[in-house]
């Protein structure tokens, strides 16, 4: 599997991975870029940021906008993640972002992470695609008691601070309203987040963005990037682009040989997900699965899963440390095992589909929107949380390449790893740390 601190480049014409979702999607393909062109804009990287940023830029007038991609529309983590559209992103709490920036700078970002979850639906709705919208809800489960007095809290603190309410749910209640789960000790739920089909939601961003009249090249792997005098040149197999700005849209996927800002700065990570077969009425009854919202539990190394429209159950947890283990299958078995734990009527489950992607964590654990003094921008960072404020974020990449006025405390160069060449020691060192104090707490 591709490793993106192994692979000096990135190929092509690798396959979309045989997920869920490119079972009842069709991944969408352009035209290779295979001659030399010149743009006002070029983009590398069409998943969510990307695709967003092209179409607020092209909302804004720009024209002759370019956005190159290695492989197929989603062919990264916008196609590969569980679906998610929660209200945050990184993996600090509200208490740290306080903490670090401030409560004035927090309820800012409070209200960006408020409204990149509208803007999701709004962009979808522009596109006319139907994404597989679930049902309102986002259910953050404890997988202890402590963890269910630290949920009470939040709920509260949110309310006070932030004028937003947030249900406790006790550990019977939510057994009897959402589903029998026999490791829960009480729930908190979101009453924005949802669910949607992830794959479609960046195929609907691809239909935006060309119908706005940006112009996408798929199957074209940026293998090289220079400065031409103050312009920039990005390179692929076939062709080139020339422009005055470049975006790095790759995040997780970033080759380890191309030359962007963000270079040596991220720790790639393997988030992999299973979808089960379909679960019969017997095994809907006897679980009480009565809810499609998604959930998440409080554990350092965090599961998350949902009901499907068509009753598989997804759910899915970190994977292995580089590429070459990717696909081995303790992986997946470690999954259905703790889901079968979590629910024992469903012990006979099966796995359908079986997928890994890679997502993108930054030093300091949360996202970052830069613009470097030669006129490149990138956000990156956004922990596996990115599915909405990755939108948000290409629309604020669009405001900074415009030269509007940004105001967020994630508007900020990216902080560097240090000793990066250990990141993968420090990362088994992480997960360690991270088992042993789920056990503990």
């Amino acid at each position: 599997m591709y490793d993106p601190l192994v692979n000096r480049q990135l190929s092509n014409k690798q396959g979309f991975p045989e997920s869920y979702w490119s079972s009842t999607t069709s991944p969408i393909n352009y035209d290779m870029l295979d001659k030399s062109i010149n743009a006002n804009v070029v983009i590398v990287g069409a998943g969510y940021t990307g695709l967003s940023c092209a179409i607020h830029l092209a909302q804004q007038g720009v024209k002759n906008i370019v956005v190159v991609e290695a492989n197929e529309i989603g062919w990264g983590c916008s196609g590969r993640n569980a679906g998610f559209v929660l209200p945050g992103s990184g993996r600090l709490g509200y208490k740290q972002l306080v903490d670090r920036f401030g409560l004035s700078q927090t309820q800012n970002l409070h209200n960006d992470y408020m409204s990149a979850i509208e803007l999701v639906d709004t962009l979808s709705i522009k596109a006319q695609v139907d994404i597989d919208k679930t049902e309102l809800g986002y259910l953050k489960l404890a997988h202890s008691k402590k963890w269910f007095e630290k949920l009470k809290n939040s709920a509260d603190y949110l309310h006070n601070e932030f004028d937003y309410d947030v249900e406790v749910i006790s550990k019977p209640d939510f057994c009897q309203q959402y589903v029998d789960h026999k490791n829960v000790f009480g729930a908190i739920r979101y009453t924005n987040g949802f669910g949607i089909n992830p794959l479609k939601l960046v195929n609907s961003y691809a239909e935006l963005a060309c119908s706005l009249g940006v112009m996408i090249y798929t199957q074209s792997p940026v293998t090289d990037i220079t400065k031409n005098g103050q312009q920039h040149l990005i390179t692929t197999e076939l062709g080139s682009a020339l422009s005055d700005k470049l975006v790095i849209a790759t995040n997780g996927y970033t080759p380890k040989a191309l030359n962007t800002p963000i270079k040596n700065k991220i720790l790639p990570v393997l988030t992999n997900v299973i979808v089960t077969r379909p679960l019969t009425a017997d095994e809907l009854k006897r679980s009480n699965f009565k809810t499609h919202q998604v959930m998440m539990d409080t554990r350092e190394l965090k599961y998350y899963y949902r009901l499907l429209p068509d009753n598989r159950i997804l759910f899915g947890g970190r994977g292995a440390i580089s590429g070459k283990d990717a696909k081995n299958p303790i992986y997946a078995a470690r999954l259905l095992s703790e889901l079968k734990a979590s629910f024992p009527e469903l012990s006979a489950l099966t796995i359908d589909y079986n997928w890994i992607g890679w997502i993108s964590v930054a030093f300091d654990q949360m996202p970052h929107i830069h613009k470097t003094a030669d006129n490149i921008f990138y956000s990156t960072g956004y922990c596996g949380s990115g599915v909405s404020f990755s939108a948000y974020a290409g629309k604020l990449l669009a405001n900074l390449i415009q030269e509007q006025q940004v105001i967020s405390p994630l508007i900020s160069e990216l902080p560097s790893l240090p000793f990066a060449q250990f990141r993968r020691t420090g990362q088994r060192f992480f997960y360690q740390y991270g088992r042993m104090k789920d056990w503990l707490s």
